[in-house]
């Protein structure tokens, strides 16, 4: 085994954080995490982060690590972009999967139908290769760009003091139009969106590899998706567990070595092992949000100050003491589909005398998990080989109105994933693999012997 600990970095789309990992003594050593915020653009449009204000955090969490650094991976959000110039410098605001200007209207049509009426191909708003195509169309393309990446290319570049021309294949689907069978882009789909008949664009790198060296020599591994990472870093037995996460967004995550996968999830290439069926909602904890600030500002607007951590616990306690799982429905696709961005959530069953806060909470849990279980009835040769459940993220792991919205669901055994990020863990597993610290068929026990899964 090599020396040092393993690093992994998750740039999330709320928080940046680093995961150490002891390979030897088998043991997560630390995890800490700083704030990535919003920025605005004064587009209104735009959901937008700082990724120089990104580097800064990353530099600084590695900087509070004293230890010896055997490798460093860096996982998190995809589909969104930046503009870089030749040295790899950012020259734009990262663009996140959140930000809709590929929905904003140029000569009478949006950029998502204009892509789809010149290629045949339907991108979903946020995907990397739409976002550069809207930007073309609305001229806001940084002049002296010479290409863009995602956020974990960018933080890799400056890592490892170069600009990768490959990436890992679980971050290239996330740009669109790309064949996680094939690791090939679609050729017109690509003229298209950069006006060039021939394109230069990310290709695909090997599992496991290595990107570059940080100017300490450490190794530095390409980039991998949080969701590949996250099932890496959390699920010991891949044929018999799905992965539940719910942060931001949710997902629920099915592993087959077969590409027969369900028109409503998508496809993704996993670490050269096969694939992972996922669907993926767009507001799982955001939805959760959305009600509490709802129910902040009513009280609020009443005249009566009220913290943060109160109004989630009064929203806890009103579930658990008054509320009925059956008496409303609430659909939560508050901001859309990937599918269908336009849809919006609501509210039915309404009677005379169920519209009640404890009902209202309970609903929308169960409205979160039953938009994720609604996966699992599309993939049914997946799904009933499957014999418990992972689930990750501080709303599982803080609050048991969403275990028990899982239980009721799912109908099999429970397992909270005890790890502060699974993705940030899985991420230092990877580099630990790809320096030969650690075995690729023995990570798997190791993520059962750290994290009980």
């Amino acid at each position: 085994m090599g020396s040092g600990f393993h690093i992994g970095l998750d740039v999330g789309t709320t928080n940046i954080t680093m995961t150490v990992l002891d390979v030897e003594a088998g043991t997560q050593e630390r995890f800490c995490s700083l704030p990535n915020p919003r920025i605005e653009t004064g587009e209104s449009y735009a959901y937008a982060q700082d990724p120089i204000g990104i580097e800064r955090s990353v530099r600084q969490l590695l900087a509070s690590f004293e230890g010896p650094v055997g490798s460093i991976c860096v996982t998190g959000q995809v589909h969104g972009i930046l503009y870089h110039d030749r040295e790899g410098n950012a020259l734009s605001p990262l663009y996140t999967w959140l930000d809709r200007r590929a929905m904003e209207k140029v000569e009478g049509i949006d950029s998502q139908e204009h892509l789809f009426r010149k290629t045949g191909c339907q991108l979903m708003p946020g995907y990397g290769l739409l976002a550069h195509h809207a930007n073309r169309r609305l001229g806001k393309v940084p002049a002296g760009a010479t290409g863009f990446c995602g956020i974990l290319e960018h933080v890799t570049n400056q890592l490892a003091h170069t600009v990768i021309d490959a990436t890992d294949p679980s971050c290239l689907g996330p740009f669109g139009a790309f064949d996680p069978v094939t690791s090939a882009f679609d050729r017109s789909v690509l003229q298209e969106v950069f006006g060039s008949q021939d394109p230069q664009f990310l290709g695909a790198s090997a599992p496991f590899a290595i990107a570059g060296t940080t100017s300490e020599d450490i190794p530095v591994a390409y980039p991998v998706g949080d969701n590949q990472s996250g099932f890496f870093g959390m699920v010991s037995d891949w044929e018999r567990s799905v992965l539940v996460s719910m942060g931001t967004s949710g997902q629920i995550s099915l592993f087959s070595r077969s590409a027969d996968c369900p028109d409503s999830m998508e496809l993704r290439p996993f670490l050269g092992e096969g694939f992972l069926h996922v669907g993926a909602t767009l507001t799982a904890g955001k939805a959760y949000e959305t009600l509490w600030r709802f129910i902040a500002s009513v009280i609020r607007e009443a005249g009566f100050p009220i913290s943060e951590e109160k109004v989630f616990d009064l929203m806890k306690e009103q579930a658990i003491r008054h509320g009925s799982v059956d008496a409303l429905t609430v659909d939560t696709r508050f901001n859309g589909s990937r599918k269908d961005p336009v849809v919006r959530g609501g509210i039915t069953n309404i009677g005379l005398d169920n519209l009640s806060l404890g009902n209202l909470v309970l609903a929308t849990v169960e409205g979160i998990v039953r938009e994720l279980h609604d996966f699992s009835l599309d993939a049914p040769a997946l799904f009933d080989s499957v014999d418990r459940v992972i689930a990750t993220g501080s709303s599982v792991r803080k609050n048991r109105l969403f275990r028990e919205a899982l239980d009721r669901r799912f109908a099999r055994p429970i397992t909270v994933a005890q790890v502060d990020d699974g993705a940030g863990f899985g991420a230092a597993l990877i580099g630990a693999v790809a320096t030969g610290a650690l075995r690729k068929e023995h990570a798997s026990a190791l993520v059962g012997t750290v994290l009980g899964t």
